[in-house]
């Protein structure tokens, strides 16, 4: 897990800068789903830099803004899936 700050656009290249650094292939990003939220804004350039490019994969989960805990267990579960045998 990994936490940047600056710019939108400038934290999902410097993010990709650090998975390149660490050979990271598989990038999951987990955000709340209001289109108005600074999660969804932070999220969208991540999606332009990764969702587009072949040599990583990239899902981005969205949940509700108050997910509950059977909710978020859901999320982990599928990350687990996604991830495993990578």
């Amino acid at each position: 897990m990994v936490r940047l700050a600056g710019s939108w656009s400038g934290m999902a290249r410097a993010f990709k800068a650090v998975a390149d650094m660490y050979n990271w292939t598989h990038i999951v990003l987990l955000t709340d789903d209001e289109t108005r939220s600074i999660c969804w804004y932070g999220g969208k350039p991540f999606d332009e830099v990764f969702g587009n490019n072949e040599n990583y994969t990239f899902t981005w989960f969205k949940h509700d803004p108050n997910p509950t805990v059977d909710e978020l267990d859901d999320i982990l579960q599928q990350i687990r899936a996604i991830t495993r045998g990578c």
